[in-house]
């Protein structure tokens, strides 16, 4: 029997500090931070210092939520 799917809620949170920088948070998890630095965003999972490079917002949204997911299940 397979499990049924659930709804996830993913937030996208601007740090009021920086216009530039977001966390991505699943409810009260967080997952990582998207920084831009010049055309491109970088994206930091917690557990790792090196960046994902990715030329559109949604493109390291999308890594990110792909390393959460590998990682935690």
């Amino acid at each position: 029997m397979s499990k049924s799917k659930k709804a996830v809620e993913i937030n996208l949170k601007d740090i009021s500090d920086d216009p530039e920088k977001y966390e991505l948070w699943d409810g009260k998890k967080y997952i990582g931070t998207i920084t831009k630095e010049g055309d491109r965003y970088l994206s930091f999972v917690e557990s790792t210092d090196t960046p994902f490079k990715s030329v559109k917002l949604d493109d390291a949204i999308n890594e990110l939520l792909m390393q959460y997911n590998l990682h935690n299940h």
